[in-house]
């Protein structure tokens, strides 16, 4: 965005200021450039994994106009014009393509665009069809992003409607009449979803995921949606002054904070359980509003929203939205929205339909228009200008203080800021040694200002390192090249390091596309791979690795057996996935353990220890014999370690002494940000088997080179 800033293209990127994410096309492009080089020139291609499917079932390489606008910084009129002398490549963004030095991103990118709906080619080839038992020609249509499909499902396909899907987080797509843009908002797109058509985007990042936090808090499965709905409805609108803001995992729009976090204000000793429910809901609907207005103010107003997903299910939230927003609510026959889209798009592909328009006239029904309340809606309107459009601005520099003093918020905050006022909660970090930085200072008659290395975070004084013992490096094939994960093992067991630690993550706990990884697929892949022995050296030591299945799933129990059975030799699984439940975690290291492989558990940076201490006295000796301590927020790789870590790696420590537990009884791991400075500190402070990926597999020497400087520096 810097090195672009005023480039025309940028504009969809709130009105040219940003942000941009790393998910669209020109920064996934550009990253390949960068960091893979002879992948970049040996790339013919570069496309979605739409396109790559289309082209295996129709043997042609078109993209889709939809993706394109929204995705790719393409106009989505002018990409579908063909290419002339003058205009080799229109629709392309070609100014942005040179200022970013790859100009040739013009030329790799599929050169046809089609429309949603629009027949690829002459439908599927003879190879595609053999293999899937079609008939040769069978049409096929173009699509797009599922979100996108679904609007055409939800029938939004006219200016003034706004599509609201629901789930672990909201968006909000509004068809437009005009492709204006602005800040606090993405878009207007040309040209999408269908051409003569524009629609702009707001955004909630945690809407649906904190209902479900709540819900975990107050009972779990023993309590339903519904009850906890009903003794909501029974408090009047503002939740007698308790007030909520649902930003749990940053702000997307109308203000772009990831920084900012959730809160609750007003809470007296007289508000219930019931309180609490409410006012978590209200603030999804309030951030609603504040994203309904700031598209409104870019020009992109909306007189209904049809609302899908999880939010449906709730008439209480139902009513809430449309009270809130001041909008009609309107609901469709079918609750799957991009099933229907598809049936849309693959009816005016057909010729059952004439238009995409038509088609969604005849196929998509309303069932049901909630209108506005008036003297709920005038309630709302107050708690919203005098409540609640403040607390966001005025909780702001406070989320930003704690990003700073955690070490963990993005923009690369670290430690240094806060060594000059909490200098007592700072360690020294050196080579070999691990110490508080306020002992230390306190034995040299010295105040402690700043002097901290490179490690984010802030921890409490912890006890002297323990004396030497055996490390084991686990290397995280999250960060190795997935598409060669063979050649990844081959030098791990060439290392040896044979304890391989694998993340199985369904981006529900963790609410991030990025945080979608492995399955039990590919333990199955890993697993056969070892104990094929390989291909090279190595085989006896292949045959003996370990894979740690990392677990950070919706209802992880699901996936015992699964994962059992394809080989995994540990399950660890997150604390804070079976909502702190000590009743689940106990059964769940019970299922594992009957399955005659071993258990973890995992915490996340924010959690404290004390809170799994019961569940180790539970189950050590039954099963469980790993405790994952991570030093990163899960789901992605090369983050700073934060050395909260530390302090927790010490009360563990203090926690097996006083048991009586001998060395192996149990292991602590360090999870994340480990490399040659930091990995000293986690073997100081008592851990065992330090998990590495970035540090290893993007080393600048080589694997090898990464896993001795991390053991020389233990």
């Amino acid at each position: 965005m810097k090195k672009c800033r005023g480039d025309k293209a940028l504009l969809v990127n709130g009105g040219g200021k940003g942000p941009l994410s790393a998910e669209w096309m020109t920064p996934k492009a550009l990253w390949i450039k960068q960091n893979e080089p002879e992948v970049w020139e040996k790339a013919e291609v570069v496309c979605e994994y739409q396109d790559y499917i289309n082209y295996k079932l129709t043997g042609k390489v078109v993209a889709s106009s939809c993706n394109a606008a929204c995705r790719w910084h393409w106009d989505g009129e002018e990409c579908l014009k063909g290419a002339t002398d003058k205009k080799p490549h229109p629709g392309r963004p070609l100014s942005l393509y040179r200022k970013l030095g790859m100009p040739e991103l013009s030329e790799k990118l599929p050169q046809k665009c089609l429309p949603m709906g629009a027949p690829i080619g002459e439908g599927l080839t003879e190879e595609a069809a053999s293999h899937l038992g079609l008939p040769r020609g069978l049409p096929v249509a173009q699509g797009g992003p599922d979100a996108f499909v679904g609007m055409i499902g939800l029938g939004c396909v006219h200016p003034g409607q706004m599509c609201l899907i629901t789930g672990s987080s909201h968006l909000h797509c509004v068809v437009s009449e005009k492709p204006t843009t602005a800040p606090g908002t993405w878009g207007a797109y040309r040209g999408a979803p269908l051409p003569g058509l524009n629609f702009a985007e707001g955004g909630q990042s945690s809407t649906g995921s904190v209902a479900r936090w709540a819900k975990s808090l107050f009972g779990g499965d023993d309590l339903s949606y519904s009850a906890l709905d009903d003794e909501a409805s029974r408090v009047p609108p503002g939740s007698d002054g308790l007030s909520a803001l649902e930003t749990f995992q940053g702000s997307r729009t109308p203000v772009t904070d990831p920084l900012a976090r959730g809160a609750l204000v007003g809470l007296t000793l007289s508000h219930t359980r019931a309180h609490v429910w409410r006012a978590l809901l209200e603030s999804v609907c309030l951030g609603t509003r504040a994203c309904v207005e700031g598209l409104d103010g870019a020009g992109h107003s909306c007189n209904e929203i049809v609302i899908a997903g999880g939010a449906t299910r709730s008439e209480l939230w139902l009513r809430m939205h449309a009270d809130v927003t001041g909008r009609t609510v309107v609901m469709r026959e079918c609750a799957d929205a991009p099933l229907l889209g598809c049936a849309i798009l693959a009816a005016v592909c057909a010729g059952v339909h004439n238009t995409v328009e038509g088609a969604c006239e005849e196929m998509v029904r309303t069932v049901r228009r909630i209108e506005p309340e008036g003297e709920t809606k005038e309630d709302y309107d107050q708690i919203y200008r005098e409540v609640y459009s403040k607390l966001g601005p005025a909780a702001r520099p406070v989320a930003h203080a704690i990003a700073e003093l955690r070490g963990g918020g993005d923009g690369g905050i670290g430690c240094e800021g806060l060594a000059a006022r909490v200098p007592h909660r700072q360690h020294a970090y050196r080579s070999g040694t691990f110490r508080s930085a306020a002992t230390a200072s306190t034995q040299a008659g010295l105040s402690v200002r700043g002097g901290v290395d490179k490690v984010a975070g802030t921890v409490g004084v912890s006890p002297p390192r323990t004396e030497k013992r055996a490390v084991v490096v686990s290397p995280s094939i999250l960060a190795a090249d997935w598409s060669d994960l063979r050649s990844a093992l081959n030098d791990c067991v060439s290392a040896s390091c044979t304890r391989i630690h694998v993340d199985v993550f369904d981006g529900v706990h963790l609410d991030s596309p990025h945080a979608l990884t492995f399955g039990p697929q590919m333990i199955r892949a890993l697993r056969d791979y070892c104990n094929s022995g390989g291909t090279g050296e190595g085989g006896e030591r292949l045959r003996e690795v370990e894979l740690d299945v990392h677990l950070c799933v919706d209802r992880p129990a699901r996936y015992v057996g699964p994962l059992a059975e394809s080989g995994a030799t540990r399950i660890i699984f997150q604390w804070e996935g079976v909502g702190r439940d000590l009743d689940l975690a106990r059964d769940l290291v019970g299922s594992i353990h009957a399955r005659g492989i071993k258990a973890g558990v995992s915490l996340d940076p924010s959690t404290d220890v004390s809170e799994i201490l019961p569940l180790l006295d539970a189950t050590i000796g039954l099963g469980l014999d790993t405790v994952d301590v991570l030093a990163v927020e899960p789901g992605f790789g090369g983050q700073q370690f934060q050395s909260v870590a530390l302090d927790k790696l010490g009360a563990l420590r203090d926690w097996k002494a006083q048991r009586g537990l001998q060395p192996d009884d149990v292991n602590f791991m360090v999870d994340g940000g480990i490399n040659k400075e930091t990995a000293g500190d986690a073997v100081g402070a008592g851990a065992s088997v330090l998990v590495a990926g970035t540090s290893l597999f993007r080393h600048a020497t080589s694997f090898r080179q990464g896993v001795d400087e991390i053991l020389g520096n233990c």
